[in-house]
């Protein structure tokens, strides 16, 4: 098993609206990708920070999925500004 993290920083309000659209957006499209074998987010308002991680049945998968983490975390920024 592989896994891949994001950090990601922003105002308590911020990271709520990043929590969601996690929660609306992101969570489902990670899910659906090849070799996904879980993930997890971590929040911590006070400090305005989270953590994603996303967890691969091998390293082949989490590499072949590399692009769309990219166009994941970028579509998260912009809907967020986190």
């Amino acid at each position: 098993m592989f896994a891949r993290t994001s950090t990601w920083k922003g105002s308590p309000e911020a990271i709520d609206k990043w929590s969601a659209h996690v929660q609306s957006t992101v969570s489902k499209f990670v899910s659906e990708l090849p070799g996904n074998a879980g993930g997890a987010f971590f929040v911590n308002r006070q400090e305005g920070t989270a953590l994603t991680l996303t967890l691969w049945e091998s390293e082949e998968a989490a590499a072949e999925t590399d692009k769309f983490a990219d166009q994941s975390r970028a579509s998260t920024v912009e809907a967020t500004g986190v």
